[in-house]
């Protein structure tokens, strides 16, 4: 009955490192995959701003008269 057995403290920390690991394993996997579209998502952002940017100017220009 392994399910009754209590687990002992070097099982937990043997559970602890192993999720520690995979963790920063699956963060660095993360970063990798950020870094190769980070680019793109800059270029989205900035035409992005452009765009509300001229809507605000034309808006601006509209009120004036």
């Amino acid at each position: 009955m392994a399910g009754s057995e209590p687990t002992t403290l070097a099982r937990r920390m043997l559970s602890f490192c192993f999720a520690v690991l995979v963790s920063v394993v699956l963060l660095t996997l993360a970063l990798e995959m950020l870094a190769q579209i980070w680019g793109w998502i800059a270029l989205i952002a900035v035409l992005g701003s452009g765009v509300w940017l001229a809507v605000k100017v034309r808006q601006w220009r509209s009120q004036k008269w």
